[in-house]
């Protein structure tokens, strides 16, 4: 497998994150519990009634927001690499008695465990996820290849200006462009309580390489939004302007801190 290396340490990495991010006020496990929803204003207004909707979530962490659609009404599986993660993901399923399923798998052998027999109405990506991927092309056949027919690829992500930039000067010191992986050593997670030291691996995707593979196959493009903050504090020294709405404390300018996609197939 490429980049083998780079996706064993981010699992490793992954797997560290699980237990502090339970305990974190930033996931709200305690409030999840008695009833509350993990889902933003954002992806609540753009994803729409899934009542009755099999929904695939891929890279679903311990699977909060899995578990908030299938509250919503949906049938939901959502995926991921960390093994940990699933674990307490079936665990809270489990306590909550929710309509969901978990596959511990990286995703670009999804189809190992999950039959591409298996067709969803929507497929569903949030928040820092594309970052971890280096092939977006393959990214888009398996996302088509879970799809019906009519079916929809919704996903409110990072925008991937804010990745290019240095966060103490803001200036740009990544490629915007998908040109190599980046090592960088964590000291700890984005939660801004859970240590990790430990090193991860990523990529920066332009917004065309996030549309192209659905735009080539002929989807049709029914949202594309870019908004002006963050709905989680996960940046170091943000500040909340509305509710629900962070930025960098520093920086007096308006950038894209999001970016939401919504295709049909």
């Amino acid at each position: 497998m490429e980049f083998k290396k780079e996706f064993e340490a981010n699992k490793k990495q992954w797997n560290a994150r699980v237990e502090g991010h339970v305990a974190s006020k930033m996931y709200d496990v305690e409030g999840f519990m008695k009833g509350e929803t993990s889902l933003k204003k954002v992806e609540l207004a753009g994803i729409g009634d899934v009542t009755g909707k099999r929904i695939l979530h891929l890279q679903c962490h311990f699977g909060l927001d899995t578990l908030s659609l299938a509250r919503l009404g949906a049938e939901t599986v959502g995926l991921d690499i960390s093994n940990t993660a699933i674990d307490k993901a079936n665990e809270i399923r489990d306590e909550l008695g929710l309509n969901a399923s978990f596959v511990c798998s990286n995703l670009y052998d999804i189809r190992d465990h999950l039959s591409t027999e298996e067709k969803f109405d929507m497929v569903f990506v949030s928040y820092g996820a594309v970052c971890w991927l280096p092939d977006l092309k393959e990214w888009g056949n398996i996302i088509d290849d879970y799809l019906v027919e009519g079916g929809e690829f919704y996903m409110v992500e990072m925008h991937p200006y804010i990745y290019t930039l240095n966060w103490d000067t803001f200036k740009p010191e990544y490629n915007y462009f998908n040109k190599e992986v980046y090592q960088e050593m964590v000291e700890t997670s984005y939660d801004g309580e859970t240590p990790l030291n430990l090193p991860e691996y990523f990529w920066i995707h332009s917004l065309q390489e996030m549309m192209a593979p659905f735009l080539s196959k002929g989807y049709q493009l029914k949202t594309f939004q870019e908004h002006n903050y963050q709905t989680y504090d996960c940046f170091d020294d943000m500040v909340e302007k509305e509710e629900g709405e962070y930025t960098f404390r520093k920086l007096e300018v308006d950038i894209p801190y999001m970016i939401e996609l919504k295709f049909k197939k």
